[in-house]
């Protein structure tokens, strides 16, 4: 496929600024930018470095604490996991490369790496839409679970949760196929230091913004809205509920219910904190058409949408006890026991055993109408 040149996109968009002083454009692609913006450029590798050592750390323990803690071994956190990998992907692909934009400059990837620049600007914009497109998915997942729980077992079967995932994927690797097309583009930011699509092309700009921010944002709120009316609604039922309470199964079936909203709390939390981080860029991207904000506030903003990636095991962990237990039961079978294989084996039989005991919760089993707060 005939790429355009990186190097050509960069050279158009300062000759149409003025901002080129001699005619090959040399001043451009060697430019040092920690010698010419040492304060932008040092903050914004020490926030980057940060994000990608927390990230790293906090996404592994997200996807460890789902695949060993039989309460978070559901369908729903299925979408859980696939954020996770998302922002994994961000954390270890595009924020590395941004600290080599930072540090050696566009002459990096002039010449035979420009393909490695193409490849690196896609999986940011597949990684960032695939973790949009997802936490609207999550969305939609608790909506039906605690709205149409009737249905729920049909729509998120265990087979029909796969094809959603693959689905999120490959639509996001459409989102960027009109870069290789001519309709928009890569290339290497000035502002950002680093590969992205090229936000001066405003019809690809306002196309991927619709269909990775705005779209997915309000299916987000509808289904939040959504549920909150719900509970509201069948409050007084579920209260009646608690106070009729006298067997064992009702506190295993109310205690599930309590946790379920808690979970819902943490997941309208986790989209809170991706608007605050993902706002302040799409809006400069949208409305900065001169570019006249400085160097600062673009560096800073995508600096804190892709730190976004870094805080959600945080917000899980602060939140959720479930995944704090599901943290601890992975770092203890999985990490401190290596150094001691003698009481490992007791540890993993137990742990074994308390996470085949807490599925009892698994929102994928049947819950009984009568007593269940979704199904009322």
């Amino acid at each position: 496929m005939d790429l355009e040149s990186i190097f050509d996109v960069i050279l158009r968009k300062h000759q149409k600024n003025n901002h080129l002083n001699s005619t090959d454009g040399s001043e451009i692609l060697y430019k040092n930018f920690l010698q010419e913006d040492f304060v932008i450029s040092s903050v914004s590798l020490v926030i980057i470095c940060v994000g990608i050592s927390i990230g790293i750390v906090g996404n592994i323990l997200i996807i460890g604490g789902v695949t060993v803690y039989g309460r978070l071994r559901t369908t729903g956190n299925v979408f859980i996991v696939n954020l996770a990998v998302a922002d994994l992907v961000v954390v270890t692909i595009v924020q590395p490369f941004n600290v080599i934009g930072i540090i050696i400059g566009p002459e990096f990837f002039h010449g035979k790496l420009e393909a490695l620049c193409h490849m690196v600007a896609t999986v940011c914009v597949m990684s960032c839409a695939g973790s949009m497109i997802t936490l609207a998915s999550v969305a939609l997942n608790r909506y039906i679970f605690v709205c149409k729980n009737i249905k729920y077992q049909s729509i998120y079967s265990k087979k029909k949760i796969a094809v959603y995932i693959v689905f999120i994927w490959l639509l996001v690797s459409l989102i960027d196929l009109p870069n290789y097309l001519r309709w928009g583009g890569h290339t290497f930011d000035y502002k950002t230091m680093s590969c992205v699509f090229d936000r001066n092309f405003l019809p690809y700009t306002m196309f991927l913004s619709t269909l990775i921010y705005w779209i997915p944002l309000a299916l987000v709120f509808y289904c939040y809205i959504s549920i909150y009316l719900y509970v509201r609604r069948h409050r007084k039922a579920f209260r009646k509920q608690m106070n009729k309470c006298e067997s064992i199964n009702d506190d295993i079936i109310l205690a599930r219910q309590q946790q379920d909203i808690r979970m819902i709390r943490t997941f309208v939390l986790v989209v809170i904190i991706f608007i605050l981080c993902w706002v302040p860029y799409f809006v400069l991207v949208l409305f900065d058409r001169d570019e006249k904000i400085s160097k600062a506030v673009y560096a800073f903003s995508l600096g804190i949408g892709h730190c976004n990636s870094s805080v959600n095991s945080i917000l899980y962990g602060a939140t959720n006890r479930r995944f704090r237990k599901g943290y601890k039961m992975f770092v203890v079978n999985y990490c401190c026991m290596c150094f001691n294989k003698k009481t490992s084996k007791e540890t993993d039989r137990k742990l074994w055993y308390v996470s085949k005991s807490s599925s009892i919760y698994d929102e994928d089993k049947p819950t009984t109408k009568s007593s269940s707060l979704p199904s009322q």
